[in-house]
């Protein structure tokens, strides 16, 4: 009878607990709604609701990163996809990784719970998240087409979590301060889960609805989001990041500029002084590409 008891009080304890996730989620989501917001194509009100109460509300951030609405914009690189990542990272002959690397960019998976996978790795067998793979790569592209060591004061635009900004600073002792870009609720998220890692005082972090800054910078990189954004919000980021930047590294897609009337790769070349065009490898969509200046 006590175990039965038990069994019935645990189920009890889950289904109010949904009931609490659901009723804060809506409540979240309504909130989004009444602001009437649309700056990207991920500002779509699921997906800042639910970054905002991964933020406050630790049932949230427990499990955000396997959230169905959290992987309809990112953590859904799927398992086949880390290993072309991988593959990659093994075939680059100027910049390899060592175990103790690894085991630092391991760390990137401690919080939110994502998917992991097992990987042969430098004769080891380790399990991470293949967005965590493709953050190693996108480090191993910056080391290996720019001088890092002039690589100071870095701006990024479209966040995630700031995966990708733990590994660069981690890996890059010589970066003074780092410059988060994106939503308020995407900045909150990012707050809470970089301080699980210790002090944040090289972390500046900028609303991008309201860019209220006025600097220059050594870097700026973007994975896919710059492209995702509305044409206004492109130009207000060409203006007051990008043009500001010495040197870049935006992986691109065409989404803007199939749905939301934003720049085309084309128009972009132009406008950015010295750019250029890389091919992204693997390549994750059709036109994907990646562009950069300021390289060696």
């Amino acid at each position: 009878m006590k175990k039965v008891l038990r069994k019935v009080k645990d189920l009890y304890i889950r289904y109010t607990d949904k009931i609490s996730y659901r009723y804060n989620y809506n409540k979240l989501n309504k909130y989004m709604v009444s602001k009437g917001r649309k700056t990207s194509m991920s500002d779509d009100n699921a997906y800042p609701a639910l970054c905002h109460a991964a933020s406050e509300d630790e049932k949230f951030f427990k499990d955000f990163r396997r959230n169905f609405i959290y992987n309809r914009v990112l953590e859904h690189v799927p398992q086949y996809q880390g290993q072309e990542y991988l593959d990659v990272i093994n075939r680059n002959d100027k910049v390899k990784f060592t175990d103790a690397d690894w085991d630092n960019f391991r760390k990137n998976d401690l919080y939110g719970n994502p998917r992991v996978f097992p990987y042969e790795i430098n004769s080891r067998t380790l399990v991470l998240s293949p967005t965590t793979l493709r953050y190693a790569k996108v480090l191993q592209d910056i080391l290996t087409l720019f001088d890092t060591d002039a690589i100071k004061k870095v701006a990024e635009i479209g966040i995630g979590y700031a995966g990708e900004c733990r590994v660069l600073t981690s890996y890059l002792s010589g970066i003074e301060s780092y410059s988060l870009f994106d939503l308020p609720e995407v900045l909150g998220l990012a707050k809470r889960y970089l301080s699980k890692f210790g002090s944040t005082d090289k972390i500046r972090f900028v609303d991008g609805t309201n860019i209220d800054v006025d600097d220059e910078y050594d870097f700026v990189i973007s994975n896919y989001a710059f492209s995702e954004l509305i044409r206004d919000v492109q130009d207000i980021y060409l203006n007051k990041v990008i043009l500001k930047s010495k040197a870049g590294y935006m992986t691109w897609n065409s989404l803007s500029c199939d749905v939301l009337d934003g720049y085309t790769l084309e128009e972009l070349l132009k406008k950015i002084p010295g750019s250029s065009v890389i091919a992204e490898e693997p390549l994750t969509a059709t036109n994907n590409c990646i562009i950069i200046w300021g390289n060696k």
